[in-house]
């Protein structure tokens, strides 16, 4: 009896099949889909592009996807960080509700026949982000380290936006 609870047991533990030698070999591993969304990882601009529209230089990726963020120095010699985000299961009012719980102040916007709103930080006025709706949500955010609204952080959010959507629109 003790010998048939091991054997039910083992029959359990390995999903339902008795497992020993074989000779066949193992199943050929299954590819993960591929995201033919152009907004997915770090966005479909070249740093070298990013570089040039906020007009910084020795832009840094910090981390990849879908979140990314960038580190440089702005025209005016002063450190800027970049922030994109491509979330596909987003929506504007998500994240106009997480701008508004985090003390954000909002303006709507358009981006080209796209929807969004920008994000201003009421006590940094470096910082503007910029959201728009396109198959889940884009999001571009430029914060002046030094806190200066020079270069406009919210020109650059929206014109780093107009590329992205651009590119899939």
């Amino acid at each position: 009896m003790r010998g048939n609870r091991i054997a039910i047991a083992a029959l359990l533990l390995t999903g339902g099949v008795l497992t020993g030698c074989s000779t066949s070999s193992p199943p050929a591993p299954v590819a993960a889909p591929v995201e033919d969304n152009t907004l997915a990882g770090c966005g479909p601009l070249p740093t070298a592009t990013i570089e040039r529209t906020v007009a910084a230089t020795g832009l840094r990726q910090q981390l990849s996807p879908t979140i990314c963020s960038w580190t440089g120095v702005s025209a005016t010699g002063n450190p800027i960080d970049l922030t994109y985000g491509w979330l596909k299961k987003n929506s504007l009012m998500f994240d106009r509700q997480t701008a508004t719980d985090l003390g954000y102040t909002t303006d709507n916007a358009v981006v080209k026949s796209f929807g969004g709103f920008y994000w201003h930080d009421p006590r940094d006025p470096g910082a503007c982000g910029l959201s728009a709706a396109d198959s889940g949500t884009v999001t571009w955010w430029v914060h002046n380290r030094d806190h200066s609204a020079q270069p406009d952080p919210c020109a650059a959010a929206l014109q780093l936006t107009l590329n992205t959507v651009q590119l899939d629109g």
